[in-house]
């Protein structure tokens, strides 16, 4: 009786320990992150283990720094690109609006999402837009200019960027009516 019990709880917290290791450094789960999603094959499975499950983009990724550098040489030999999450948005750098929004300090109000385009409003009536449908892919503040031309590479990375802000402030992007 006392060993069936006895048995019971270390496999109660063996269950639990891995339930807890199962967490990803950034916590969340690889199956929400959206980073490697336009990718397939191989570069999609290299990706998702560097960038969402081991989360070696992270200053606080638990993988080894061996395994992270194995991952990411494996990735750039099959595909020749750097991989996404390692891609930064240059519209935060460029356009007041973007870095604001990326810095939490401009509130946003509504996101819409089609497969090309995201678009995050402020409650101001100003918005942030990434085309990736366009030629040539762009990033904008209002569809006014400056209109910074964007690789397909920087596309998912302010894509990537507007849908993390906007969730981070509790707005859900959706489609638009």
């Amino acid at each position: 009786m006392f060993r069936n019990a006895l048995s019971l709880f270390l496999l109660g917290l063996l269950g639990a320990s891995s339930v807890a290791l199962a967490k990803t450094p950034d916590g969340k789960p690889p199956s929400v992150e959206t980073v490697c999603d336009f990718l397939s094959g191989a570069a999609f499975g290299l990706c998702n283990a560097y960038c969402e499950a081991m989360d070696c983009d992270s200053p606080n990724h638990r993988a080894s720094d061996t395994g992270c550098a194995e991952v990411k040489a494996n990735y750039e030999r099959k595909t020749g690109q750097p991989l996404p999450c390692e891609v930064v948005c240059p519209c935060v750098q460029l356009l007041p609006l973007f870095a604001d929004l990326a810095n939490g300090t401009a509130p946003v109000s509504q996101c819409i999402s089609t497969p090309d385009v995201i678009s995050v409003t402020t409650p101001d009536n100003m918005f942030a837009i990434t085309n990736g449908g366009a030629m040539p892919p762009f990033c904008s503040v209002n569809l006014e200019p400056p209109f910074v031309e964007l690789t397909s590479l920087e596309v998912v990375a302010c894509r990537d960027l507007l849908r993390k802000v906007s969730a981070a402030q509790g707005v859900a992007c959706v489609s638009p009516e």
